[in-house]
């Protein structure tokens, strides 16, 4: 297995890849990206996560691109770097251009795209399903379209690496208003009463594609979901609260800064829906009849 790169169509070994200087996503961080959890050689949710970038390319007003060829390349650069259990990581920017703050000319500067395929290794991440994790409280510094995955990640790099120094796993933001948000790069779900809860989406956060998925598993199974805006403070007192994404699955959250939630320990509907989430993967996988 090796981590593989395919920088505007052509394989290469990641180390090979280069950009210019001048490219736009380098100089503005006008760029988008996506990240997807390869299990046995094949991208989960795939599709959510191809739709959520064409969103992103479009509230970024990019050219049109191709999302069928991308897919295509993808899964050529997948089976040729050999990964099984890994990542596929797709980065897209507005291209290579003399430095200007207006657009560049979509007819000359077509957009540079970049796949990465790497190996993932789960072991950290399994225990930390099972021990769940600490997690910091953080003002919410970042621009106003959450909703658009693109690389303006420098708020959350410094949140992360505040909860970082304070031994925590992450950090959960908190608005000018008192509400939670979202954390750095995960989604935040959280249970009171036997209902699952989670900030209502819009331009405020990311529309997690494991957010949105495990959502429609737990309705499947009889668990409600409900938007909700919780303070910090109320947050720090519902029943149970959980971190959701793409490479972490479910983590179950044991402590906000100083408050132990759910005793201090994983609670029941986290371990629920660790296992709803665990057999739809396994379905998922499991071969298809001739």
């Amino acid at each position: 297995m090796e981590s593989l790169a395919c920088l505007n169509g052509e394989l290469m070994p990641v180390d090979e890849a280069r950009v210019p200087i001048w490219d736009r996503g380098f100089l503005f961080g006008d760029a988008v990206y996506e990240v997807m959890r390869i299990y046995q050689g094949r991208c989960w949710l795939e599709e959510a996560h191809m739709g959520r970038l064409k969103r992103s390319l479009a509230s970024m007003e990019f050219p049109t691109v191709d999302l069928t060829e991308l897919v295509d390349r993808m899964n050529r650069t997948i089976a040729a770097s050999g990964v099984q259990e890994g990542t596929a990581y797709l980065h897209i920017t507005r291209g290579v251009a003399p430095r200007a703050h207006a657009f560049p000319d979509p007819a000359s500067v077509p957009p540079t795209e970049l796949i990465v395929i790497r190996d993932y290794d789960d072991a950290k991440p399994a225990q930390n399903r099972v021990s769940g994790v600490a997690m910091l409280s953080h003002p919410e510094l970042r621009w106003k379209r959450c909703d658009v995955k693109s690389t303006n990640l420098l708020a959350n790099v410094m949140a992360h690496e505040a909860a970082h120094r304070a031994g925590c796993f992450e950090a959960i933001l908190v608005g000018e208003d008192g509400l939670v948000t979202e954390a750095t790069h995960s989604s935040v779900l959280w249970v009171r009463d036997g209902r699952l809860e989670g900030t209502p989406e819009g331009n405020g956060i990311l529309p997690g594609t494991t957010r949105q998925f495990l959502v429609k598993e737990a309705g499947a199974a009889g668990i409600p979901f409900a938007e909700a805006r919780l303070s910090l403070d109320e947050l720090k007192q519902a029943d149970e609260v959980l971190l959701v994404g793409t490479t972490i699955e479910i983590y179950p959250v044991i402590r906000i800064d100083d408050a132990p939630i759910s005793g201090g320990q994983p609670g029941d509907m986290s371990r629920r829906l660790q296992a709803l989430f665990r057999e739809s993967v396994e379905r998922w996988l499991a071969p298809q009849p001739v």
